[in-house]
């Protein structure tokens, strides 16, 4: 549904980042297959690490709530209900760590370098320059 948003222009300040087994779109940045450039390594680490993150939050969430773990990847619902549901799941998760709830055993994400072979799909210029917007920041 993000992504959606995403690609259709109704968002336009954030992106989603994909892992090699994703196409580079100009709302979906992905890490550079050879960096270059000290920026490039920069970004492609930010990435790494934002990724890194994310995939920690998820974890927990479904360690928590395992509506959440039990699916296959999707919760038999509309779209709109699983937009209910997995924020209900991080509200009460919020609430559950400021009260020292214990989570319970977290397995660790795996290792960036464990990410699927890269899609050998041309990203179109567009998509390219997006990226490189985002290194030049850097």
């Amino acid at each position: 549904m993000v992504g959606m948003r995403l690609q259709v222009g109704r968002v336009c300040d954030g992106w989603l980042l994909g892992d090699f087994g994703y196409a580079l779109k100009t709302w979906l940045l992905t890490r550079l297959t050879n960096p270059q450039t000290d920026r490039e390594c920069r970004y492609n680490d930010a990435h790494s690490h934002t990724r890194s993150v994310v995939e920690r939050a998820i974890g927990q969430l479904k360690c928590r709530w395992h509506c959440l773990d039990r699916t296959g990847g999707m919760l038999l619902h509309r779209p709109n209900k699983v937009c209910h549901i997995v924020l209900a799941c991080g509200v009460l998760h919020n609430v559950t760590h400021r009260h020292g709830i214990p989570l319970g055993e977290v397995v660790a994400p795996a290792p960036d370098d464990l990410d699927p072979e890269p899609v050998y799909v041309l990203p179109n210029q567009q998509a390219i320059q997006a990226r490189q917007r985002v290194i030049a920041a850097i």
